[in-house]
């Protein structure tokens, strides 16, 4: 099941990432937002979710989170979020859609 979310400020950030590719501040925000977004919706009270790397897929940014059981933890498993700039939301990708997403 895909979860969605609005991001604020949507227009004027695409605006801006559709010129010269997103900014470190705008990978910051979108990789923050992302980080919330997945401890909410997908993540276990106990997870520790960290931001790894991005990249662009079908005009959208892919945000790749590590997922781990513990800070201390040095395996984890990979969690993706997908910013659309264009509809101003963010999205997990289902199971069966992750290798869409998939760098």
């Amino acid at each position: 099941m895909n979860r969605t979310a609005h991001i604020a400020g949507a227009a004027a950030l695409s605006l801006l990432a559709a010129c010269s590719g997103p900014s470190s501040a705008e990978i910051e925000k979108y990789s923050e937002a992302c980080v919330d977004f997945y401890k909410e919706k997908r993540a276990k009270f106990t997870d520790q979710v960290e931001y790894r790397k991005y990249w662009k897929k079908e005009g959208k940014i892919v945000v790749s989170l590590a997922v781990k059981d513990s800070k201390w933890s040095s395996s984890y498993t990979e969690g993706l979020c997908v910013v659309d700039l264009e509809e101003g939301t963010l999205q997990i990708p289902a199971l069966f859609d992750r290798a869409r997403w998939s760098k």
